[in-house]
């Protein structure tokens, strides 16, 4: 099972949330300005807009995993993601010989130099 270690939410989500915010400072000033003990239902009728957009807010947050999250920060700069068979393959090469390795690093070398020269970065 993959790492939930990060949410996504859309924008009216988050909306609510600044929605919720507000709903608390409300309910903060309320309860500080009050001489007297606050009536039950009044609170309840105040803490009412704070409950819901919360409860909106949470209900809207759709988990993402480290790999999806990847992916999509990728394809949003203009990258390709990776296939699972293409991470394997990296993973196969990150795992071979040392002088399997030596090779890659030098092929990704003239790799580098030839783009330096035909793009001039």
């Amino acid at each position: 099972m993959p790492m939930i270690d990060r949410y996504e939410m859309s924008i009216p989500s988050h909306m609510r949330l600044i929605d919720a915010r507000s709903a608390l400072n409300v309910l903060e000033r309320f309860v500080q300005e009050a001489d007297v003990q606050i009536d039950r239902d009044v609170l309840a009728d105040k803490l009412e807009p704070l409950i819901d957009a919360l409860t909106e807010a949470a209900d809207a947050a759709l988990p993402v995993d480290s790999h999806e999250a990847f992916n999509r920060w990728a394809c949003e700069l203009g990258y390709i993601a990776l296939s699972p068979k293409e991470a394997e393959l990296i993973q196969d090469i990150r795992s071979c010989t040392e002088e399997g390795q030596e090779d890659i690093s030098k092929m990704v070398e003239q790799t580098l130099e030839t783009k330096e020269r035909v793009f001039g970065q």
